[in-house]
């Protein structure tokens, strides 16, 4: 039987600068324990539907991707079969609070570890260190940028931080998704995107007009999120000792490659 809703007020620090509140509050994580979901007899996963080749839906309709096939091999190992998996698409707002509201039982869907964040959920090990790439017009150098156009970056990411350490006087320009950051930079509205590399490595082969510079500009893991609560102990314990098991016999790594990523 799943717990009540009941809502806790939680004081979040969070930076004002594009859209963010410093006040928020948040519902009590009420997300399935072990014993719901293997009476459902499917694990819900919270996904990204388009974040290649991390996660996305190929022409067909069908989930692909290096944080989809994690999902399915999950759903295997806990519950015998990689079909009993259900996805459940979500925007990077959406990511912890469907936990928070019981739509998913965790999420895959390249989450950071965040000091902010961890207090909020819980983490599994990372399943692949990525990166803050900076996507560029092919020749353009850090030293050409202008103050007259900013640089595209997601709403409320971890991914601000590190801009304003780096680019302190160029402004920000915040966007809803990749795809928006992306087509405000070939439309020329924006100098440059700002992003994981991990999520912009089939577009950056799709448009070689286009290159990422200086490699990273900062690392960062990403992880499964799950909910924190006692009640949840038994689910996020065969998460984490299946996640180290794939860590020690490679398997992680050998999908991370599959994929292309670096």
């Amino acid at each position: 039987m799943k717990n009540r809703s009941r809502l806790i007020t939680l004081f979040v620090s969070l930076p004002l600068l594009l859209g963010g509140i410093p006040t928020i509050f948040l519902p009590e994580a009420i997300a399935s324990d072990w014993a719901t979901v293997q009476t459902r007899g499917r694990l819900l996963v919270g996904v990204k539907d388009y974040a290649p080749p991390l996660s996305f839906r190929d022409a067909s309709g069908q989930w692909k991707g290096f944080e989809i096939d994690i999902a399915k091999e999950l759903a295997k190992e806990l519950l015998g079969s990689e079909q009993s998996v259900e996805f459940v698409p979500l925007t990077n707002r959406d990511r912890l609070p469907a936990l928070w509201n019981d739509r998913v039982d965790l999420a895959i869907a390249q989450i950071s570890v965040t000091h902010n964040r961890t207090r909020l959920v819980d983490f599994t090990l990372p399943y692949y260190t990525d990166g803050t790439a900076l996507v560029v017009a092919r020749g353009i150098r850090k030293q050409d940028f202008s103050q007259t156009k900013g640089i595209a970056v997601i709403k409320n990411s971890a991914t601000i931080a590190v801009l304003q350490y780096h680019f302190p006087n160029i402004s920000l320009i915040g966007v809803n998704s990749y795809q928006e950051g992306l087509a405000a930079l070939k439309e020329g509205k924006v100098q440059a995107f700002a992003g994981d590399s991990s999520a912009l490595v089939q577009w950056l082969k799709e448009n070689p007009d286009y290159e990422s510079i200086d490699r990273f500009l900062s690392h960062h893991s990403l992880a499964i999120a799950l909910p924190k609560g006692l009640q949840y102990i038994e689910l996020r314990e065969r998460v984490l000792k299946t996640m180290e098991r794939w860590r020690k016999n490679g398997w992680l790594r050998d999908r991370a490659t599959y994929w292309g990523l670096p």
